[in-house]
C-alpha cells in the first residue's frame, strides 16, 4: 500500500509492504515460461514485509548509483519505506495527453530506458503505472522484486522492453506502425543479446497474438504489442504474456500483472 504524506512541506510517499502472496500462480507462470522457453518472462519471487522493503531499498540505491531517476529513500521502518516524490503519474499523463503529447512522452520513456540499459541498469516492470513525469524527465518507481534472481542482465533488459511495449500498446491501437517506428529508433543501440531475447520471445508469441486479435480489447492490445515488437527491428522486439488468458467478464488481461 502506498499513500502520500508531507515532510517539511514536500510531498513524499509511505510505502507499506504486506505479506507475500501469489506463490501458486507465480509457480504456474514460471512453469509455463520455462516450458515454452520464454526465459525473459519468468516471474521473479514476490516477497512481502521486510524482505520486499530490503529489496526495494537495495534496488533504488543501485539504480541511483547508475544515474537513473528514481526516488530518494527518506526513511525506513518495519516493512515500510518513506520515499521522495519524483513526478506525476506517467499513466495519467498518457491518458490526458493529445496524440502529439503522447508520442513525446512515450519516446522520452523509451530513451530513458535505453540510456539506463547502456549504463547496465534494468527495471523489471517499467509499465506506465510504474513511471513518473515531472514535465522534463521520466522517473521510475516500484522495485520490490528483482528479476536478476531468475535471469541474467540481457534477459532482464529484454523483459523491460517487453513490459513497456505491452503497457503503451493500447494507446496506439489505431496507429501501431507509429509505435513500431519509435521503438525501432529507441532500440537502435540495444546490445545484440538483448535483441536476441526479445526476438525469441516475440517470435514464440506470434501464434498467441493471432488468437488475441479475435478477442477483447486488452487481448488486442497484447497482440499489437507482440506484432509491433517483432517488427521494431530486424532482430524483432517485444511482448509477452498471455498464457492464462483471463478475459473474464471485463475483458481485461489481468493475468499479465502476475508477471509484473
Amino acid at each position: 500500500m502506498v499513500e502520500p504524506i508531507v515532510i517539511e512541506g514536500q510531498r513524499a510517499w509511505l510505502k507499506q509492504y504486506g505479506k507475500g502472496s501469489r506463490a501458486m500462480a507465480l509457480g504456474l507462470l514460471n512453469f509455463v515460461a520455462r516450458r515454452f522457453h520464454l526465459d525473459a518472462l519468468r516471474p521473479p519471487p514476490h516477497r512481502g514485509g521486510d524482505a520486499a522493503r530490503e529489496t526495494e531499498a537495495r534496488r533504488l540505491a543501485e539504480l541511483q548509483a547508475q544515474g537513473v531517476n528514481v526516488p530518494d529513500v527518506l526513511g525506513t521502518g518495519h516493512a515500510d519505506l518513506v520515499i521522495g516524490d519524483n513526478g506525476s503519474s506517467f499513466n495519467t499523463c498518457l491518458r490526458e495527453a493529445d496524440e502529439t503529447g503522447r508520442d513525446r512522452l512515450v519516446m522520452a520513456a523509451m530513451q530513458a530506458i535505453a540510456e539506463a540499459h547502456a549504463r547496465g541498469a534494468y527495471f523489471g516492470q517499467p509499465l506506465p503505472r510504474n513511471l513518473t513525469w515531472d514535465g522534463e524527465n521520466v522517473g521510475f518507481i516500484d522495485f520490490e522484486e528483482d528479476p536478476l534472481e531468475v535471469m541474467d542482465l540481457s534477459e532482464a533488459q529484454a523483459r523491460d522492453w517487453l513490459m513497456f511495449g505491452y503497457g503503451v500498446a493500447k494507446y496506439y491501437a489505431d496507429r501501431p506502425e507509429h509505435l513500431q517506428a519509435m521503438m525501432a529508433e529507441a532500440m537502435g543501440d540495444v546490445q545484440e543479446p538483448v535483441r536476441e531475447h526479445v526476438h525469441a520471445v516475440s517470435g514464440r508469441l506470434r501464434s498467441l497474438a493471432r488468437v488475441c486479435m479475435k478477442l477483447g480489447r486488452s487481448a488486442r492490445a497484447l497482440a499489437h504489442s507482440i506484432f509491433i515488437a517483432h517488427g521494431a527491428s530486424t532482430a524483432g522486439v517485444l511482448m509477452l504474456v498471455g498464457l492464462c488468458v483471463d478475459f473474464l467478464a471485463d475483458g481485461d488481461l489481468d493475468v499479465l500483472q502476475l508477471f509484473c
